[in-house]
């Protein structure tokens, strides 16, 4: 499972929204923020869904970093000076907290004069070097620690990405977006130090130096000044990487089609999708092919303009209708439908279910998560099946866990959601029961 941000605005605003000590900057990732199905699911009777199918066979790999056959959640603590990417390896019981594993600067090889900033940096997790073992590829400077049968460790070889110029703020994103079986990095340069701001794909394979078969500049497609998330899927189901590029203030969101006759392998001019702040990939229909949903909450991203009294909104365009966006609208007038999303088969049926985020107000961590169950006639159903809500008290109210990733650590065939608020993780399938619940912070006796 692939699934890229960047950026975006629910992690720009992490650290008002969980009330992380000022010591403390939490980003999570889990490899990527798009979410596709799961392999090996058996159809369930009488279920549209097919457990076998191009969306499923070519769903990128999930970031099991150490070959157990469990997700992993992966995640960095970071400040202004030192950062840590944590590894907590899932388990037939999930996310397994007691066996987590720090990797410092120093581990990651990642220069001390490399200095974070409030955007936050999320490791990249795939495999470059092809040699079937998962590497981490980590923050702006884009050091990679190489994998092995153990995944990544501490004391293990490294490199760094070379990447032109300066201004760039997170880790790049991968994906075969050229279709020819090598996985590929695409990062967005803004305007750093004069430079011109471009989106930058770095071919595959990669050397063990961290250097690139090739690399490929593109003149920015979004106004001066914005700096867009990127997410990788397959929107055309040609098995090449699309990109998406969202979450720019003054431009709607942008597809990019992979498998073109260029250099980069994506499409000359990218296609404008409906206004929206995320963008996510996934099967909701269960036909074998990827679906595209973009969601739209009317909710300000600083909260300095009053939310419109109307409902969020998910637009979603199925692959077999490429044509034709429908419109689901959820939740109530001014509460957010649609301010976080993250495709996964929460039930096992073989089709993607839509986990949706909805937040009255982006820099006040009130949250909650409704799901809408894939599969139906026509694809995504219109009302929530299942809805969770997380909170820790916090010193202005109660701080609501909010929607981050979604995976199946636990290998059973049905994904769990991974929330997180204040100083704590919640995984859970989506309903009152969590799977498991930890700290952000790993205990000074676990580490490297």
């Amino acid at each position: 499972m692939h699934f890229p941000t960047a950026g975006s605005p629910l992690f720009r605003h992490l650290r008002m929204w969980h009330a992380v000590s000022a010591s403390l900057v939490v980003v999570a990732v889990v490899a990527f923020l798009v979410l596709l199905p799961s392999d090996g699911v058996p159809a369930v009777p009488n279920s549209p869904c097919r457990a076998s199918g191009a969306a499923h066979d070519d769903a990128p790999a999930t970031p099991d970093t150490d070959g157990d056959g469990f997700a992993d959640l992966v995640y960095e603590n970071a400040d202004t000076e030192n950062f840590d990417v944590v590894v907590v390896p899932g388990s037939e019981h999930g996310p397994d907290h007691a066996r987590t594993t720090v990797l410092t600067r120093h581990d990651l090889g990642v220069p001390d004069r490399i200095q974070t900033s409030d955007d936050p940096w999320q490791p990249t997790v795939a495999d470059l070097d092809e040699d079937g073992h998962a590497d981490f590829v980590t923050g702006s400077a884009a050091g990679v620690l190489w994998g092995g049968p153990k995944g990544p460790q501490a004391g293990g070889p490294h490199g760094r990405v070379p990447l032109p110029g300066s201004g760039y703020h997170t880790a790049p994103v991968a994906g075969d977006f050229d279709g020819d079986g090598h996985t590929d990095l695409a990062v967005f340069r803004d305007r750093a130090s004069n430079e011109d701001p471009e989106l930058v794909v770095l071919k595959g394979p990669f050397k063990r130096s961290g250097a690139p078969a090739r690399t490929v500049e593109i003149p920015s497609p979004v106004h001066d000044g914005a700096t867009p998330d990127l997410v990788a899927g397959d929107a055309n189901d040609d098995r090449a990487t699309d990109l998406a590029l969202y979450g720019s203030p003054w431009d709607p969101p942008l597809l990019f089609t992979g498998g073109a006759r260029t250099a980069a392998g994506l499409s000359k001019d990218p296609e404008r999708l409906p206004e929206g702040e995320n963008v996510v990939f996934g099967d909701f229909d269960g036909d074998g092919r990827h679906d595209v949903a973009v969601g739209r909450s009317f909710v300000d991203s600083y909260d300095e303009v009053d939310t419109p009294h109307r409902r969020g909104q998910v637009r979603v365009r199925y692959g077999k209708e490429p044509g034709k966006w429908v419109t689901l609208e959820g939740g109530g007038f001014k509460e957010g439908f649609g301010t976080g999303l993250a495709a996964a088969d929460f039930n096992g049926d073989g089709c993607d279910d839509l986990a949706v985020q909805l937040t009255k107000k982006k820099e006040t961590g009130d949250a909650r998560i409704e799901v809408l169950r894939g599969g139906s006639e026509h694809g995504l159903g219109s009302k929530p099946w299942r809805a969770t809500k997380r909170s820790v008290p916090g010193d202005d109210g109660p701080i609501d866990g909010t929607l981050i990733a979604a995976h199946d650590w636990d290998g059973d065939g049905k994904a769990e959601m991974a929330l997180l608020g204040g100083d704590r993780w919640w995984i859970t399938d989506g309903t009152d029961r969590d799977e498991a619940s930890f700290p952000v912070a790993p205990s000074k006796n676990q580490g490297s």
